[in-house]
């Protein structure tokens, strides 16, 4: 019998045993995940984020086409890039290797230029999804159109492809629990009303619906507790039920979008140990006059905004970090999952399952 089907949460290793960890970081190098718009990535802008030790470097070429490369140098293997920046070329800052944006070594101090010729760094997939960087480690993997096949459907009516303002927190944070608590939380409203009191609980109703999924991603719906007046410059085909709920999308392994009728805040999960994660996050909004907290009517500054999506994610992530702890107790047990709050949370666990055989038993040592 499958895990999924006790209608409980993973038993506590699923969140601290290393051959577990090691079986998730195989999936989660063949998965799609979100780096960001298009609009964070202007000519020779790069983002570097490390996914379960694999360094990746997403770069905007002089050509305006976004790429994906392992973010190591071809000579001695040194990281090439950290943080984020714009460059026309990258040069290594061991021995000055230098690449161009396409991942071609341009040139090498005391190197002939006849032997630079194949010298290339390895490239990963990028997709673009109604103005979302994707990217997938596994050059053989399944397309994302394919994987998100019947989603857009539920999303098309935000036009959310016609988006034109965004930013990004350049930066990891670095939460000290697994990668899949921070999935959960991301998922899922229950906790509203205890975790957001301030920050969500006063605008969302906490009352989760999980309409529609396909195996690959899930969708649930928040009502807003206060009515959203229309806007001139609403979509035509946005009815007043969809201007009125936010949309909790999950990409399934590791990235959650949350959808308002003109704003998204939206966040991959980048595992680093098993009890250690990073999360990079960003927002989108139809214009820069359109940005307002998830389920709030107010329109704010973009500062104001983000110190609220800070103080947003600091809370998930300090839960996150107290359940961590907690996975450690004596007595510490799976509970009932509530199905009507928590049903994304189940259909993570059928995705695991459908991934790694028997999960999450098989995988222990």
């Amino acid at each position: 019998m499958a895990w999924s089907d006790e209608g409980k949460v993973f038993p506590p290793y699923a969140y601290t045993d290393s051959t577990v960890f090691a079986k998730d970081s195989e999936l989660l190098l063949s998965e799609w995940f979100a780096v960001g718009r298009t609009t964070d990535y202007s000519p020779g802008a790069y983002q570097t984020v490390e996914l379960v030790g694999q360094p990746i470097i997403v770069w905007c070429g002089d050509d305006g086409e976004i790429r994906a490369f392992e973010n190591v140098c071809r000579h001695r293997m040194s990281i090439l890039a950290q943080d984020s920046g714009e460059c026309q070329y990258l040069t290594c800052p061991f021995h000055g290797w230098t690449y161009e944006s396409s991942g071609q070594l341009r040139s090498a101090p005391k190197v002939d230029k006849n032997l630079l010729q194949g010298i290339q760094l390895p490239e990963f997939q990028v997709e673009i999804w109604l103005g979302f960087v994707f990217v997938n480690c596994d050059r053989n993997a399944e397309s994302l159109a394919s994987k998100l096949k019947g989603v857009e459907k539920l999303v098309n009516p935000h036009e959310i492809d016609s988006f034109t303002f965004s930013f990004m927190q350049t930066s990891e944070r670095v939460v000290n629990a697994n990668w899949k608590l921070m999935m959960e939380i991301g998922l899922e409203s229950y906790h509203f009303p205890f975790v957001h009191r301030e920050t969500l609980a006063p605008r969302l109703t906490g009352t989760s619906d999980s309409p529609a999924g396909n195996g690959a991603w899930t969708v649930s719906t928040e009502p807003r507790k206060q009515p959203l007046a229309p806007r001139d410059d609403d979509p035509s085909a946005l009815t007043d039920h969809e201007r009125n709920t936010t949309y909790t999308f999950g990409l399934l392994p590791n990235t959650v979008f949350n959808i308002d009728v003109d704003n998204i805040v939206w966040f991959s999960v980048l595992p680093i140990a098993p009890e250690l994660s990073s999360v990079i996050y960003g927002v989108a909004a139809r214009n820069e006059h359109c940005v307002r907290p998830l389920g709030g009517t107010e329109i704010v500054g973009v500062d104001e905004y983000q110190a609220w999506g800070d103080r947003l994610g600091a809370e998930d992530n300090a839960m996150c970090e107290r359940v961590q702890k907690g996975l450690r107790g004596k007595h510490a047990e799976p509970g009932m999952l509530i199905r009507d709050a928590e049903n994304c949370l189940y259909e993570m666990q059928r995705y695991l399952e459908s991934h790694i055989p028997n999960y999450p038993e098989s995988t222990r040592s």
